[in-house]
């Protein structure tokens, strides 16, 4: 990407337009006719070697705060140097162009990224205008052009000031803003991670839960018809015993999809616990719930399941209840399980009412 492209891009990325640019020079009476006084400034006060030396001092001052030398420890003080030497013989020089605003962004930025205190950040701003003022005291300059130069040198720095405060300020709520939206990231995946059974992909028992308070409320609220069914695989443990935990986790996978598989789009199955799957049904009444359990009995029992080399029959028991006026989840959940235990006596694979 060309230079003329990325000139204005931390501008844009702060919101910071030509408006908001010219005012602020306005708002520190920087205006064009300060240009020359600009060049008369690197001319007489900055030129040579008198901007290495402003630094110099400026670092030894600097590091006899604690604060900073403690910041500043982990950092190529040459280099700092270096950069802040060219950071002055810059100053205010074509100081009305988007170039001039970026240059002094990504100063900001960078002392707002390493942790470096506002207050700090601020007073050092302070300290290195005076270094440039006593130089200008001691280049010998009449009265007229010492005091233009000055005002020049406290408006330069006061634009600077205003743009670290500014990019400081917008860079601490940028970063505040991406934690909060990793952290809302993170949170959407820990509650997908507690609503998703990690063994079978069905719904959690904590999410299933979730739901069904939603589902009930809504139901007892509006008067739409809402049903449950608790199914439980028959002879489970068998399985288990038979031929080992790690093909019982395949059959529970395998009659998960069969379960899913057989119901409508906007029904919800999720694993109550160990080989329980509880099935909800919302907006529907005891006859479409009764073909709705049917369908999910013949999807598990026609077909065994192929696990771990074996073909396992698999059969389910169910229990259907219809939610009632002042049922809570627990109720109905109840009352679905006691007429699953139904089905279990009247000799399982079979569909039984609350």
């Amino acid at each position: 990407m060309a230079a003329a492209d990325t000139a204005t891009t931390l501008c844009d990325q702060f919101g910071l337009d030509a408006a908001w640019r010219a005012a602020q020079l306005a708002l520190v009476d920087l205006a064009a006719a300060d240009h020359p006084r600009v060049e008369l400034l690197h001319e007489r006060v900055l030129g040579g070697d008198s901007a290495v030396s402003i630094i110099d001092d400026f670092y030894v001052h600097l590091l006899k705060n604690g604060q900073a030398a403690r910041l500043l420890a982990s950092f190529d003080m040459d280099r700092l140097k270096k950069l802040q030497v060219g950071h002055l013989r810059t100053l205010g020089r074509d100081f009305d162009s988007a170039a001039y605003f970026e240059a002094r962004l990504r100063v900001g930025i960078a002392h707002a990224r390493v942790g470096v205190p506002l207050g700090l950040y601020l007073a050092a701003f302070g300290y290195l205008q005076v270094l440039v003022l006593y130089e200008i005291e001691a280049a010998g300059l009449a009265g007229d052009e010492r005091q233009a130069l000055v005002e020049l040198v406290v408006k330069l720095n006061t634009l600077d000031v205003t743009l670290a405060a500014e990019v400081y300020h917008r860079t601490r709520v940028q970063d505040l803003q991406r934690s909060v939206r990793q952290l809302e990231h993170e949170r959407r995946q820990l509650r997908d991670q507690l609503q998703q059974d990690a063994l079978t992909g069905v719904s959690s028992r904590v999410g299933l839960l979730e739901e069904i308070g939603r589902a009930l409320d809504a139901a007892l609220r509006t008067g739409q018809p809402l049903c449950l069914i608790m199914a439980d695989l028959d002879h489970f443990k068998q399985v288990n015993d038979t031929h080992g935990h790690a093909v019982g986790d395949a059959v529970l996978r395998e009659v998960a999809g069969r379960i899913k598989a057989a119901l409508r789009e906007f029904d919800l199955v999720g694993r109550y616990g160990g080989e329980e799957f509880v099935i909800l049904l919302e907006n529907t009444s005891l006859h479409t719930a009764r073909q709705v359990a049917e369908r999910v009995r013949r999807r598990i029992a026609d077909q065994p399941v192929k696990a771990g080399g074996h073909l396992i029959d698999i059969t389910l028991s169910q229990g259907l209840a219809l939610a009632s006026p002042g049922d809570d989840p627990d109720s109905l959940l109840a009352r679905a399980d006691q007429a699953m235990y139904r089905a279990k006596q009247a000799g399982r694979n079979c569909i039984a009412e609350a």
